[in-house]
């Protein structure tokens, strides 16, 4: 008997334990992941004693093993989303609601639109994931080579005419980086040997009134081929057909952009937020501190289109699996988690965003006018549709801009051959939500 219950109290001891243990899975979106995940949760763990437990998933991964987690129903208690996952993944039926976390944050309105709408599938009722930080696009300039060209920053990146006659004057300047004594290229864009084709396409595609997909006859279809995509996209590509983008550029992917950016080597680029903080880490730590292009450094919105100013507008949420024996105390980290003082600090370490727009009037934000920029930059951000379907999606539109981007290469780029293209990416789009 005294066994027994020696062994009942032992089991009761161990659950016990295990209902003070949560598991979180992240990506390594900060130069320490792990390291400054457990930081940022440590006054959490000691209010609650409780010990989260976090793995960093690799990006080229994550996937892979949040639907196997979903699939099997063994995994950690949260996981990070995409953005652009918050569909599929809520189509599984694994994700349990978190309204009740969301009204705590301050609900629709603690959040822009285009953050919101990530929320959930697209069309549902209940919300299954709670925004973390935000990712959205600027364009990085190099303040001395614009001065030298000629060119007023506010005109460039004021409209879509005025960012060309900017390259235009860029690409006649005789300015040189002082470091390299090398020529700056006008503008820097990678072609289709990136994982995100289309967040730089997206942009224009939307600024010409265009759309990747629409509803019609309350479905879901291409809108690739439709003329204002098509206008979008012409216009974006042949900037690099009229010889204001480096051929080798378009071998490149965003990563090796943002170095030959660090290096001297471009006057124009689009990038996220982080670009910030490394202009003022040294290199031997990943940044580009002692470089001219950090000394010299603009951000300005995406210029305007016929039909408006937009930028893409990702991120990652935070989910809470179905499956999760510790719900209530998994619910109280995601507020945790979305609080104003952990976005603010997260976004410290990561060089992203917070997503509540709360945390927006802190000071590290307000007092630095780059940062000021991307906040301004913030209120046309647009997202994707949060469709169960979106990846399949996504990547049929990157294969056919990436062809896009073959013929531009080839110097066989044309209205008729961007049109074929898309025609047919609209097709295989149009079979693939069907």
């Amino acid at each position: 008997m005294i066994k027994k219950a020696l062994s009942s109290l032992l089991v009761l001891a161990s659950l016990a334990f295990a209902q003070r243990t949560l598991e979180v899975w992240i990506m390594p979106n900060s130069p320490q992941p792990a390291e400054d995940f457990k930081a940022l949760v440590a006054p959490f763990e000691k209010a609650h004693g409780v010990e989260v437990k976090v793995t960093v998933l690799d990006w080229g991964v994550a996937w892979t093993k949040i639907t196997t987690a979903a699939t099997s129903g063994v995994g950690p208690d949260i996981t990070q989303l995409g953005t652009t996952w918050v569909g599929a993944i809520s189509a599984m039926g694994v994700l349990e609601p978190v309204d009740d976390v969301l009204k705590a944050l301050g609900g629709e309105k603690a959040y822009l639109p285009a953050v919101w709408r990530t929320t959930r599938l697209e069309g549902a009722r209940q919300a299954t994931a709670m925004p973390w930080f935000s990712e959205l696009r600027a364009f990085y300039y190099r303040t001395d080579a614009l001065k030298a060209a000629g060119v007023n920053p506010a005109e460039m990146f004021a409209s879509w005419q005025g960012f060309e006659a900017g390259l235009a004057k860029l690409k006649a300047s005789s300015f040189r980086d002082p470091e390299t004594k090398a020529p700056l290229a006008p503008l820097c864009t990678p072609g289709k040997n990136t994982w995100d084709v289309l967040h730089n396409a997206a942009p224009w595609i939307w600024g010409a009134g265009g759309e990747i997909v629409r509803q019609a006859g309350g479905r879901w279809q291409s809108a690739l081929n439709s003329p204002e995509s098509l206008e979008g996209l012409y216009f974006f590509l042949s900037l690099a057909q009229k010889g204001y983008v480096p051929a080798e550029s378009l071998e490149k992917n965003t990563a090796q952009i943002e170095a030959d950016f660090q290096a001297g080597k471009c006057a124009v680029f689009a990038s996220g937020p982080w670009m910030i903080q490394r202009a003022q880490v040294p290199e031997a730590k990943g940044g580009f501190a002692e470089r001219p292009a950090a000394r010299n450094l603009g951000v300005a919105p995406y210029p305007a289109g016929p039909k408006g100013r937009y930028t893409f507008f990702g991120g990652s949420n935070l989910a809470l699996f179905s499956f999760s024996k510790n719900k209530p105390l998994a619910k109280e980290l995601l507020k945790y988690l979305g609080s104003p003082e952990a976005q603010v600090r997260y976004a410290q370490m990561t060089g992203m965003l917070p997503a509540l727009r709360s945390a927006w009037s802190d000071p590290s934000f307000q007092q630095n006018p780059l940062l000021r920029t991307f906040i301004q930059a913030a209120q046309f951000g647009r997202t994707y549709p949060s469709l169960a379907g979106w990846g399949g999606v996504e990547n049929l539109a990157v294969q056919h801009i990436g062809m896009a981007w073959d013929l531009v290469a080839q110097g066989r780029f044309t209205r008729e051959a961007l049109k074929d293209l898309m025609d047919k990416a609209s097709v295989a789009i149009n079979q693939a939500l069907r």
